[in-house]
Order: structure tokens, then C-alpha cells, then sequence
């Protein structure tokens, strides 16, 4: 996976994220929404085929958008682990 800045401007930021599609991209938008510094979050995959998610935050100013995606991603992984803890769980009976 390789991550590149698009555009970084005050409280705004785009990146691209190679090979990766709707999965990460979907993920990623909505737990940066439930930030409340967040005011927008969206992505977009330039063309099916290639496979290159970009993904733009613009937040309030209280945190960088570069603090939100960590953040986020921060959830995301936190979610995962509870996850995979309750499957295991279940898995046992």
C-alpha cells in the first residue's frame, strides 16, 4: 500500500491510496465522520480498474486533518480487535 498527499492546504487534506477500493475508502469516511472536528469526509476511486482510492478531510481547525486519519484509523483498529475478541468468544461456545 503506498499513500500519497494530492493536496494539503489549512484544515484540508487529500491522499491517495493505491490499490485499495469502496472497502478501506467507505471505512475510513465513516469513522472519520463521527468525529465531530470533522466537517467533511468523502472519497472517490478515479477509475474502477486502477484501483486508487482518494480520500479528502476538511475539519473544523480544532485537529489537522492528518489527526483525524490517525485518529480513525486508530477506531478502526480498536473495532477489529473487538471484533475478532467476540468471534473468538463465540467460536469456543
Amino acid at each position: 500500500m503506498k499513500v500519497l498527499k494530492r493536496v494539503e492546504e489549512e484544515n484540508y487534506l487529500e491522499v491517495e491510496i493505491k490499490g485499495e477500493d469502496h472497502t478501506v475508502g467507505n471505512l475510513l469516511r465513516t469513522l472519520l465522520l463521527e468525529d465531530p472536528s470533522v466537517r467533511y469526509a468523502g472519497y472517490r476511486v478515479d477509475h474502477p480498474l486502477v484501483g486508487n482510492l482518494v480520500v479528502a478531510v476538511r475539519t473544523d481547525g480544532s485537529k489537522s486533518p492528518i489527526q483525524a486519519i490517525v485518529e480513525a484509523l486508530e477506531k478502526a483498529e480498536a473495532r477489529v480487535k473487538e471484533f475478532k475478541e467476540a468471534f473468538m468468544k463465540a467460536e469456543r461456545g
